[in-house]
C-alpha cells in the first residue's frame, strides 16, 4: 500500500541575504511564519473560476491544521478549500509574493527574493538554497512514491504533472519569484493534450480525462436512478442518463481547470456505454417516449418464446450474399430473396423445366435453400423455356432459408434472448402506445445508450446525429456480421421499420461536434469514438491481437477473446460478436463473448438485501475469514444463466448449506460463483480456438478486491492480469477516439504504438490450487447449476407478466407487419 508524502515545513535562520533577491523578503529583514486561519479562495469577479489568493511580502503562509498533533506528527497539512469534490488536494510553493495557480489549495509564498533556505519539503524532496527572482534552474521534487508523479518547476511557472495511475497523491506545485504565469508570461491556464472519455455503464455515468500514456488526469463519476417496478423489470429515464453525462463533464473540466490546464487541452472525447439498453424517442420532439429498458431486464421472455415459434414455422432467409449453390443451374440469376419462396416437398430448390412443370433439384437442402420465382405464372406457361431456365420475364432469386433458432445465430451471431435490443423494441412496440404510434406515423427513433447519448450532444433540437457503432449495432439481433448493415429479412421478422433505425458507424471516426445548446464547456470539441462497454474494455486491455482475452467484473462479468478478422462461429453457446472497427475503411475485428449477468451485483444483494456486509468493501474481509465455502456453492442465476448454459428457467441457488454454514461461507461462495462461470466460458473458448489461456486480463470494480483475483486464479487454473489503473473501458473508447484523431501517435492498428500505455502496476495472480482439487470443485459448481437449472415452470414468467401488465394497463397493441 503506498503512502502520502510526508510535508514537513521548517524555518531556518538567515544569517546572509541572497545576494541576488535583496534579501528574504522585501523589507530585507527575515522571513516570519503567519498560520492562516481563513483559507476560502477570494473569487475574482472577472473569471469566478480562477480563486485569486495575496500574500504579505516576507512571509509564509500555510493553512492551520484541523488538530495541532498534525504538526507535531510531521503529517501533511491541506488545504480544507478545495475544488468541487476535489478528493486529493494541492500545497503550493510559490516565491515572489505574487498569486499562486489558478487552483486552491495551502499556499507557501515568499517575498519578493524568494526564500532561501526556508521551506523544504521532506521524504528527499529538496529546494534550492538560495531562491530567487533571478532564473534558476529546475528544482525536483522527488516523492518516489509509486502512485506520486515527479514535480519539475521554473521560476514564475509552475510545472503541473501529467497525473498517476490512481489520481491518489498530492499534486505540489513550486513556483519561483513573480508568482504564477502560464508559459508565456500571461496568468491563463495551460495547454496541453488530452482526450475525454465518456462511460455511461449500468449504475454511474463517469468522464475521464487522460493523458499520452493512460494516466488519469481528471475525473467525475456520478450515480443515476435504479427504477425497478417489477420482479425482473430494470429501467432507466433516458434523460436521467443526459444529465449525468452533462455532470460529469462539467465537473471534470472544472477539476481540470483548477489544476491549471485549459479545456481546450481536450481535443476529442470518446463514448462507451451499457449495451443493449434500448431507448425510444420522438423524432418531431426529441424526447423519450418511455424509460429505457435496460440490458439486464427480463421481462421480454414471453416476446423471445413467440419469435422462436416463429422460427420454427417460418423459418429467417440467413444470407443476402450471392454464393453457388450445389444443384443450381449456372445460367439461372442467383440474387436476393423475396418475401415468399418456392419450394418442393421436401423444401428442395426449384426451378422451372422445358415442360413448365416444377422440378426439385433432388439434392437435399430442405429447410435451408428456398427459390423465388418471379412472375411464376408466365414462367410455367412458357413451353420454349429449357430445363434450368426461366425466361426473360421471369428471374430465379436463390437464398438461404434457415428454420428454428439456429437461423438467427446464423446471421447475428447472437441468439434470441431478452439480452438483446430487438427483443425490447419488439416489446415496446406491443406494450407502450406512444412508442405503436410513433412506429405507425414515422416518428420513432430507436437506439442504444450510445446513439441516445450522440443525439442529445450534437443537439437534438437541431436534429442530432442519429449514429450507432457497429459494435453496439451487433448487440440488437438486427444486423448481419457479414456485411455490418442491417438485414431487411430481420426487420421483416421483427416488424421494425427501417425509418426507426439509425446509420451503422465505425467505432473510430470523427462523427461530429459537441453541440453548444448541451450546456458543456466543450462545445466544437469532435466525438470521435464510440463503442460497447465490454468491447471498450478488450481494447482498454489492449488485447488488440488474435487470440488475446479480458474479463471485465462489473455489474455482470463478461468475457471477450480476439478471433481477429475471422468471425468465428461457437458451437458451444458463445457469442460471435464486433470486437471494433478501427475506422470506417478499416476491416472490423471480431470476437466471441461470454457473458455473466451476475457478478458485482451478487455483492450489492448481499450488502442491500441481505445485509450480510455494510459495504461492498467488506466483502473480502467476511470471505477471507473461512479458508473455503464449507462445501457450499451459490448459483447466482437471478434472471436466469447466460453462456455457456442459456438457460432461462434457472433460478439463484444456494446449496450444501449445513448448521455449520456462516455468513462467511455465503459470501465466499458468492465471489466463487463469478469465478466458476468465468471458468466456463474460458473453457469453451479454449475449445472453439483449440488454444490453451495462460493470462486473462482484468478490470473493472470486483477486481479491487484481491481475493476474488486470488479466487479466479486458482479456479480458473491460469494467470489474471491486473493493472494499476483498471479504467479499462473508459480508456477503450479514448484509444478510439485518440486513433481517429492521429493524437499521441496511438495506431490501433500497430499495437506497438500502445507500448507505454497503462504499463505500470500490473498484479499478476497465480494459480495456488491443485489440479485435482480444482476439477473437484468445478465438478460440485457443475452439480449445484445442475440443481439450479429449469427450476422456473415454462409459463411461470409469462402469467407473472400478464397480471402486472392488466394492473398497469399494458394490454398488447395491435401492430402491423412492415
Amino acid at each position: 500500500m503506498s503512502r502520502q508524502p510526508n510535508v514537513d515545513l521548517q524555518m531556518s535562520s538567515m544569517k546572509n541575504p541572497s545576494p541576488l533577491g535583496g534579501g528574504f523578503g522585501s523589507s530585507g529583514g527575515p522571513g516570519s511564519f503567519t498560520p492562516v486561519f481563513e483559507t476560502s479562495p477570494q473569487v475574482s469577479p472577472a473569471n469566478s473560476r480562477r480563486p485569486s489568493i495575496s500574500a504579505a511580502a516576507g512571509s509564509i503562509q500555510t493553512p492551520v491544521p484541523r488538530r495541532l498533533s498534525e504538526v507535531a506528527s510531521g503529517r501533511p497539512s491541506f488545504s480544507q478549500q478545495a475544488p468541487p469534490q476535489m478528493s486529493h488536494q494541492v500545497s503550493y510553493f510559490s516565491g515572489g509574493g505574487g498569486p499562486p495557480p489558478t487552483t486552491g489549495g495551502s499556499v507557501v509564498q515568499g517575498g519578493g527574493g524568494g526564500y532561501s533556505g526556508g521551506a523544504s519539503l521532506s521524504r528527499r524532496a529538496s529546494t534550492a538554497s538560495h531562491m530567487s527572482s533571478g532564473p534558476r534552474p529546475i528544482q525536483r521534487a522527488d516523492y518516489s512514491g509509486p502512485n506520486t508523479p515527479s514535480l519539475l518547476s521554473r521560476a514564475g511557472s509552475p510545472t503541473l504533472p501529467l497525473g498517476n495511475e490512481h489520481t491518489t497523491a498530492p499534486r505540489a506545485y513550486f513556483e519561483g519569484a513573480g508568482g504564477f504565469s502560464g508559459l508565456d508570461g500571461n496568468r491563463e491556464l495551460r495547454q496541453g493534450q488530452f482526450i475525454g472519455s465518456l462511460d455511461c455503464g449500468t449504475t454511474s455515468t463517469r468522464f475521464i480525462i487522460f493523458d499520452k500514456r493512460a494516466k488519469i488526469i481528471a475525473e467525475h463519476q456520478t450515480e443515476f436512478e435504479q427504477i425497478l417496478p417489477h420482479a425482473g423489470w430494470h429501467e432507466h429515464d433516458p434523460e436521467a442518463l443526459v444529465d449525468a453525462m452533462t455532470e460529469c463533464i462539467n465537473k471534470a473540466v472544472e477539476k481540470l481547470e483548477w489544476m491549471g490546464w485549459s479545456r481546450k487541452s481536450i481535443k476529442g472525447i470518446g463514448i462507451t456505454n451499457q449495451r443493449e439498453t434500448t431507448v425510444c424517442w420522438s423524432r418531431t420532439t426529441g424526447k423519450p417516449l418511455c424509460n429505457a429498458i435496460v440490458w439486464d431486464d427480463s421481462r421480454t421472455l414471453g416476446v423471445v418464446r413467440e419469435y422462436e415459434k416463429k422460427l420454427e414455422e417460418e423459418g429467417l432467409d440467413i444470407d443476402d450474399e450471392e454464393e453457388d449453390l450445389k444443384g443450381v443451374p449456372e445460367d439461372v440469376e442467383i440474387g436476393t430473396g423475396g418475401e415468399e419462396a418456392a419450394f418442393g416437398e421436401k423444401g428442395d430448390v426449384v426451378v422451372e423445366n422445358e415442360d413448365g412443370q416444377v422440378e426439385s433439384d433432388g439434392d437435399g437442402l430442405a429447410e435451408k435453400v428456398g427459390a423465388k420465382l418471379e412472375n411464376l405464372g408466365l414462367a410455367q406457361k412458357d413451353k420454349e423455356a429449357k430445363k434450368g431456365q426461366a425466361n426473360g420475364n421471369a428471374d430465379v432469386h436463390v437464398h438461404k432459408k434457415r428454420k428454428g433458432k439456429e437461423g438467427i445465430v446464423d446471421v447475428t451471431g447472437i441468439p434470441l434472448s431478452t439480452y438483446f435490443s430487438a427483443i425490447k423494441l419488439r416489446w415496446m412496440l406491443d406494450h407502450q402506445k406512444q412508442v405503436h404510434e410513433a412506429h405507425e406515423n414515422d416518428d420513432l427513433m430507436f437506439g442504444t445508450v450510445d446513439t441516445w447519448l450522440v443525439y442529445a450532444l450534437t443537439g437534438r433540437e437541431q436534429g442530432g446525429l442519429h449514429i450507432m457503432d457497429v459494435t453496439n449495432a451487433s448487440r440488437t439481433l438486427l444486423i448481419s456480421l457479414k456485411t455490418l448493415q442491417w438485414h431487411p429479412p430481420l426487420l421483416r421478422f421483427f416488424g421494425i421499420r427501417p425509418s426507426v433505425l439509425p446509420k451503422i458507424v465505425s467505432s473510430s471516426e470523427i462523427y461530429g461536434t459537441i453541440s453548444e445548446s448541451i450546456g458543456t464547456p466543450l462545445s466544437t470539441v469532435p466525438i470521435a469514438g464510440i463503442v460497447g462497454d465490454q468491447q471498450a474494455a478488450l481494447v482498454g486491455n489492449k488485447c488488440l491481437r488474435k487470440g488475446e482475452a479480458k474479463c471485465t467484473y462489473g455489474t455482470g462479468a463478461f468475457v471477450l477473446f480476439n478471433t481477429g478478422e475471422e468471425c468465428v462461429r461457437s458451437n458451444y453457446g458463445l457469442i460471435s460478436t464486433v470486437a471494433f472497427q478501427a475506422g470506417p475503411d478499416a476491416k472490423p475485428v471480431y470476437a466471441l463473448e461470454g457473458s455473466i449477468a451476475v457478478a458485482g451485483s451478487a455483492i450489492k444483494w448481499l450488502r442491500d438485501q441481505m445485509n450480510l456486509i455494510e459495504e461492498s468493501s467488506d466483502m473480502d474481509i467476511l470471505a477471507g475469514s473461512v479458508a473455503d465455502t464449507g462445501g457450499v456453492y451459490f448459483v447466482t442465476a437471478f434472471s436466469g444463466l447466460l453462456a455457456p448454459y442459456w438457460d432461462r428457467e434457472a433460478s439463484g441457488t444456494i446449496i450444501g448449506l449445513t448448521s455449520y454454514t456462516t455468513s462467511a461461507h455465503i459470501a465466499r461462495a458468492t465471489l466463487e460463483a463469478v469465478c466458476f462461470q468465468t471458468r466456463a466460458v474460458l473453457d469453451v473458448i479454449e475449445k472453439e480456438s483449440q488454444t490453451t489461456l495462460e493470462t486473462l486480463k482484468v478490470d473493472g470494480g470486483v477486481t479491487n478486491s484481491d481475493l476474488a483475483m486470488q479466487l479466479q486464479a486458482n479456479i480458473g487454473g491460469f494467470n489474471v492480469a491486473r493493472p494499476a489503473m483498471r479504467e479499462s473501458t473508459a480508456l477503450g473508447s479514448a484509444l478510439l477516439a485518440a486513433n481517429a484523431l492521429k493524437l499521441f501517435g496511438w495506431d490501433l492498428t500497430r499495437p506497438e504504438t500502445l507500448a507505454d500505455v497503462n504499463t505500470a502496476g500490473v498484479h499478476v495472480f497465480e494459480p495456488e490450487l491443485e489440479e485435482k482439487d480444482r476439477k473437484k470443485a468445478i465438478k460440485g459448481w457443475e452439480r449445484a447449476v445442475s440443481r439450479a437449472s429449469k427450476w422456473h415452470e415454462e409459463g411461470d414468467e409469462e402469467e407473472e407478466e400478464e397480471r402486472y401488465e392488466e394492473q398497469r394497463g399494458l394490454s398488447r397493441l395491435p401492430s402491423r407487419q412492415h
